[in-house]
């Protein structure tokens, strides 16, 4: 029994280790001190945004190649053409960059509560894997199998953690900005403490626009200077921030995942795909 218990934490291990390593490092980086964070922000922004392509741009040339193979015989030229070039990869790029730079900034800005969700998320993405992939054995070529799982699991886990941010946001105490001018609340309550480096910068920025949502929303009931529209601004806000949150910190997972299962693929499966 605990030969096969010691198998099984192996295969774990091996299967998942590359995520739990991935999460581990994104905790390191929330921990930096601001100077040391502030010198690793542009070669840490680089590789977590490959790291965000290589999940993204593996999902769109799977949803491409399955439109091609519906619609175009294989020898077209178009079939060729159409499977994703240099647009799709800047395309992709930009994303990643994009969504990096929003995970990066906000895990610095994260309550230590919040971490138990993104350990549940991870988890959880973990589990559906195993799941989804001895479910799909019987039914999907081998070959797809990892990458239509992946692609499969992103938008059900990301909502379930912007769901849990949510609760967390509402949940743990804020600031108190009810008569303030919101000039006045950002210069209260937005921290200068990371100096004028480009990721004190985005640090302040994010600050800035977390303050205004909840100084919306406080304020909206008791002024009558501010309209009922301003609270839907504020929830707006406070959902897409905590969505393009859990879909960065997801697609960060996901991409890892993709990365480590092309550099571990073995030759055999390789020239299984590519027949």
């Amino acid at each position: 029994m605990s030969e096969r218990r010691y198998a099984a934490w192996r295969g774990i291990l091996y299967r998942h280790g590359h995520i739990a390593l991935a999460v581990v490092g994104l905790l390191a980086w929330s921990r930096l001190g601001p100077g040391l964070a502030s010198v690793l922000l542009l070669p840490a922004w680089a590789f977590a945004g490959q790291l965000i392509f290589a999940g993204s741009f593996e999902a769109a040339r799977l949803r491409r190649g399955a439109w091609l193979g519906q619609y175009l015989h294989a020898s077209s030229p178009w079939h060729r053409r159409l499977r994703g070039g240099l647009f799709m990869i800047l395309s992709h790029q930009l994303l990643g960059l994009l969504l990096a730079l929003l995970l990066l900034v906000q895990l610095r800005l994260l309550s230590p509560v919040a971490w138990l969700a993104l350990l549940l998320a991870t988890l959880t993405l973990g589990w559906l894997q195993a799941i989804l992939r001895r479910r799909m054995a019987r039914h999907v070529v081998a070959a797809y199998i990892p990458s239509l799982t992946r692609r499969l699991l992103v938008w059900p886990v990301g909502g379930l953690l912007a769901l849990l941010l949510m609760f967390l946001a509402l949940w743990l105490p804020q600031p108190y900005l009810v008569g303030l001018a919101w000039e006045e609340a950002l210069l209260r309550h937005v921290s200068t403490a990371s100096g004028g480096t480009l990721l004190g910068f985005f640090e302040r920025l994010a600050q800035a626009v977390e303050l205004t949502q909840y100084w919306a929303m406080q304020n909206a009931v008791t002024r009558a200077g501010i309209d009922d529209w301003m609270v839907l601004i504020g929830w707006l806000v406070l959902l897409l921030s905590q969505s393009a949150f859990a879909w960065a910190f997801v697609r960060l997972l996901v991409g890892v995942d993709a990365l480590c299962g092309r550099l571990t693929q073995r030759p055999e499966s390789g020239r299984e795909e590519s027949t």
